[in-house]
């Protein structure tokens, strides 16, 4: 594995292994905001991504761009990148999935933040300046902020807002931080289970030693929510700094049995609910996460034979009834889910 910079001798990076090295890295200053990018053949993306970035309006900012085995032209994207602004650093390794990718970032990271950004996905100019100022005044362990759904050709599609999310449980304020407590009934999921709506201070990562899922399926369920139980201040941001993209072949992941690490997931969360001592405090809503989880991806595993053999072994007979129930659809179900939820 190697990173690349700029204009200096090789060095050895350390606590990665003996194999990784700086190539040309430059003077450290102080970085306020790491941004990581896990890349994989991303080249009809990528440059929107990157260019976001560029024109952010924060000082003192790093962008780690790790190149999980791309076999197109990403690596050489990011590498024109790097040698014209220092900003970009350069990893490039084999192909060992998104959530490999994101901690070999985490490790390297200068910032006092740490921020995720998809390689198909973009920022506003201003969010890591605002996201940041938020985060400082008000001592944030996690910042979460709204985001933008987009279609390929940039049209707006919706804007998912948590605040309206949340307002039957919690009323989120701009300027005032909350815990997992204050959302209980959606701690999982209810601030969005991806990695890349939020901030995180880095002292605060290191200290949990959160890190991503070695899984090619809900890789980053355990750091969010083991960020979002660990936090004791969970700041919010009104602006929807964040530009998803949803692509007309829906089909973001593909359909393999690869994807039966989905239980290795959660076994991840299940591990960081009991060191935490929370298993049971949050049993039933644990249950209900591993429910909308396998509905929601049993779509990308391809026996689905073997899926419904593991799937009667790890679930409730209550949860594999709701998953046979084909009048069912998946939004009552999640409605039913909330409603029960929202009772107890």
């Amino acid at each position: 594995m190697f990173v690349f910079g700029r204009n200096m001798r090789l060095s050895p990076i350390q606590n990665i292994n003996s194999q990784t090295y700086f190539i040309g890295k430059p003077k450290q200053e102080k970085v306020k905001v790491s941004v990581v990018l896990p890349i994989y053949n991303q080249e009809k993306y990528l440059s929107a991504a990157l260019e976001s970035l560029k024109k952010q309006t924060l000082q003192d900012i790093e962008f780690i761009c790790v190149n999980d085995g791309s076999t197109d032209k990403s690596l050489e994207i990011i590498q024109n990148y790097a040698q014209n602004d220092k900003r970009f650093k350069v990893i490039s390794d084999k192909n060992q999935g998104t959530g490999i990718a994101r901690n070999k970032g985490l490790k390297v990271a200068q910032g006092e933040y740490i921020a995720f950004l998809d390689p198909d996905d973009w920022l506003e100019k201003k969010a890591l300046e605002s996201l940041y100022s938020q985060a400082k005044r008000q001592n944030c362990d996690m910042l979460v902020f709204n985001y933008k759904r987009l279609d390929e050709s940039g049209e707006v599609i919706n804007v998912i807002n948590l605040k309206n999310d949340l307002k039957s449980i919690h009323e989120l304020n701009a300027n005032k931080n909350f815990t997992w407590k204050d959302i209980k009934p959606k701690v999982f999921g209810g601030i969005f289970c991806a990695s890349w709506n939020k901030i995180y201070k880095h002292d605060f990562l290191n200290k949990h030693k959160l890190h991503f899922t070695k899984c090619s399926l809900a890789e980053d369920h355990a750091f969010v929510f083991g960020s979002t139980l660990k936090a004791k201040r969970i700041g919010y941001n009104d602006s929807a700094f964040y530009n998803y993209i949803v692509h007309n072949n829906s089909a973001v992941r593909t359909v393999s049995d690869k994807n039966f690490c989905l239980f290795k997931s959660f076994d991840s969360v299940k591990k960081i609910l009991k060191q935490s001592k929370l298993d049971k405090i949050l049993e039933n809503e644990f249950n209900s996460y591993i429910l909308q989880s396998v509905l929601f991806h049993s779509r990308l595993i391809k026996s689905k034979a073997k899926f419904e053999k593991i799937c009667q072994k790890r679930l409730t007979p209550f949860q594999n009834e709701l998953i046979k129930e084909k009048r069912i659809s998946l939004h009552i179900i999640l409605n039913i889910l909330d409603s029960l939820r929202l009772k107890k």
